[in-house]
């Protein structure tokens, strides 16, 4: 079949299908369009899906690691679901970059060859019309089956994809279920398309559980139901009974109310004070109320704040949250000092700059600044500067207006920043941002006005800025890498955290640590004496993240009360540390003085071929994949300007 007859088959979707199903049609038109248009892809192309290095995935997982732990129940629940039909499931990030997998017996080695595994990139730009590439820019659930994917390498597979959104409607990720083989008939897949839907909704109802868990959660099911569907009716209170936060499946129920919500009370023939009353005389019951938007009866159920009492939230004035920093509490001076320092900054205005080494622990302090400020009640919004590509990141930034560019949305869509507003916006490697992009930000941090891309006019913000970096700004400075003026605007309040290895309470956090994860797991597990000095011993090169995942992988192992070197991943075990032994020291200095002459070489190479990497591999007598590996090796990072990222591609 010739590709104009595929373009023509693909995009004649009859009318007559189901109506959830059906409405993907303008979808896969638009996607179909900007594929060719805006992607200038090939649809005969034969190359495969491109997948992630095994260091790249491993680093996604680690920043991914908060919303895996939620989303993976949910993506099991899916596959269980499905799997016997022949059908895989991927979850991905915001960027269709699959972070999880779950495969099919004995098609796990076909699904794996069509692009269906670990580390796999289903982004729209990349692979044209597609089920998570497609879900990601239409922000909406979609079914693509067959011939209506653009590439024909991926005509045979059918995909149901839907897009996963916090609380604040940001995009975390995507959950896709997809088969090999499909009968031709769209309808068939009808039921997987409803399954996915739903247990994203399910995952959406836990992220926003968890993200509203220092407030007041209020569930609602109309009357009669028995919570075997949950229809994700959440809501969040604060401590005087004020709406702070209305779930996805709510709002949508309640998008014709002309007023917004503000109390309770707006929403329901209820109280603050009579839903406490109601808990404290029928725990676990749950109480039927009337809502005042369609006159309707529900059962609501209330779940009390995590870190205070039930008594001391609803009807008093909300107590400042010291649990923010409880968990971060240290001995170590330095660390100790930082955070008495950052509590005196949490609600001003000053932007804060948190400096230190991958896995230090800098988004957990950022998260404890906003938990411990008067704006913990508003959104805390993350993004990494790093995981988004340079294309993407001024409309993820700043948003963008209704036909700010081709493939937009009809409606436009709010960046990051307009989310903060109120809130806080965390921005995690802040020294990957491009440059251009910074002068931007710096208007943003100076007028506190932000300009969305096909705006005419600016819209006013309110947050606070905290940044973090692993790389010396000065030096980017310095290198015209990074804007002086900007360091100038983020580091009027700076802290550095230090590494794992140089921290005086190491043991202590061990402990605590080791305690944590063995309450996860519902066990009482302590160290031997030989496990500690090991874990006293080791470098830590990962940081408090490496120490966590070690310990957690060591509690799982192990299947006593006492944890024994047997136990450790195999880097810490005794066979394999001799690099650590006197006898080793001297080849281990060797080896440390070379790492540092070639680190030095590759950075004199980057500067003179101003950071053009072809080049400067070219002259080191390197192929770009090793002087690329090198580079992650010594954390020098890509620091590309955008003509030679252009120039590379």
């Amino acid at each position: 079949m010739s590709i104009a007859a595929r373009t023509l088959g693909a995009l004649s979707i009859e009318r007559s299908q189901e109506n959830a199903v059906e409405s993907g049609r303008a979808k896969l038109e638009d996607s179909w369009r900007r594929s060719i248009e805006q992607y200038r892809l090939d649809p005969g192309r034969p190359v495969v899906t491109r997948v992630l290095t095994a260091n790249e995935c491993r680093h996604l997982r680690e920043r991914e690691e908060s919303f895996l732990r939620i989303a993976q129940p949910g993506a099991t629940r899916l596959h269980e679901q499905v799997r016997d039909s022949g059908y895989c499931v991927l979850l991905t990030d915001a960027q269709g970059a699959a972070i999880d997998f779950r495969g099919q017996g004995q098609l796990e080695q076909e699904f794996r060859g069509r692009g269906f595994r670990l580390g796999a990139c289903w982004s729209e730009e990349e692979e044209g019309t597609c089920g998570v590439g497609t879900a990601i820019v239409e922000r909406s659930p979609i079914l693509v089956h067959k011939q209506e994917h653009f590439l024909a390498l991926n005509d045979r597979i059918t995909c149901s994809a839907a897009p996963i959104f916090g609380p604040d409607d940001e995009l975390l990720g995507v959950l896709n279920a997809s088969a090999l083989s499909a009968p031709d008939d769209r309808r068939s897949q009808s039921l997987v398309y409803n399954l996915v839907t739903q247990n994203t909704a399910l995952i959406e109802n836990a992220v926003f559980s968890e993200a509203c868990r220092n407030n007041w959660l209020v569930r609602l099911c109309p009357a009669g139901d028995d919570w075997g569907v949950d229809e994700g009716l959440y809501l969040a209170l604060d401590g005087e009974g004020r709406i702070v936060r209305t779930g996805r499946g709510l709002r949508r129920r309640l998008s014709r109310l002309s007023q917004p919500l503000d109390a309770i009370s707006d929403l329901l023939d209820a109280d603050a004070e009579s839903l406490l009353r109601h808990a404290h005389e029928h725990p676990g019951v749950p109480m039927q109320v009337r809502c005042h938007a369609n006159g309707g009866f529900f059962q609501l159920h209330l779940r009390a704040p995590t870190p205070t009492p039930v008594r001391a939230m609803i009807g008093r004035s909300p107590v400042r949250d010291e649990t923010g920093f409880g968990p971060l509490v240290s001995a170590d001076p330095r660390v100790a000092a930082s955070i008495d320092r950052i509590k005196r900054l949490a609600d001003s205005r000053v932007p804060i700059l948190l400096q230190g080494e991958t896995g230090a622990g800098k988004e957990a302090f950022a998260r404890a600044i906003h938990a411990y400020s008067k704006r913990r009640d508003k959104a805390f919004v993350a993004l990494n500067c790093a995981a988004i590509p340079e294309s993407l990141i001024e409309s993820e930034l700043f948003g963008y207006r209704e036909g700010a560019f081709t493939g937009a949305r009809s409606k436009g869509s709010p960046g990051k920043v307009q989310l903060a507003s109120g809130g806080t916006l965390f921005l995690d490697e802040i020294g990957d941002m491009p440059l251009a992009l910074q002068t931007r930000l710096l208007r943003v941090l100076a007028e506190g006005e932000v300009m969305a891309l096909g705006a005419s006019t600016p819209d006013w913000v309110d947050l606070h800025v905290v940044c973090a970096t692993h790389r010396n700004l000065e030096t980017m400075v310095a290198q015209g890498l990074f804007r002086e003026d900007l360091l100038y605007r983020l580091n009027a309040a700076t802290f550095r955290l230090p590494p794992l290895r140089e921290r005086s309470d190491i043991q202590v956090l061990i402990q605590r640590i080791l305690h944590e994860e063995a309450r996860q797991s519902g066990r009482n597990v302590v160290l031997s004496g030989e496990v500690e000095q090991r874990l006293l011993a080791y470098h830590w090169p990962g940081n408090v993240r490496e120490l966590r995942n070690v310990l957690r992988f060591a509690v799982a192992v192990c299947e006593g009360s006492v944890l024994q070197t047997v136990h450790l991943p195999e880097n810490l075990q005794p066979g394999l540390a001799a690099a650590s032994s006197p006898a080793a020291s001297a080849p281990a200095a060797s080896s440390a003085r070379r790492e540092t002459a070639d680190k030095a070489d590759i950075l004199n190479a980057l500067e003179r071929t101003g950071w053009h990497i072809s080049e400067a591999a070219r002259q080191l007598g390197m192929s770009r994949s090793t002087f690329y590996r090198r580079m992650w090796r010594y954390g020098i990072g890509s620091g590309v300007h955008e003509g030679a990222s252009k120039a590379d591609a």
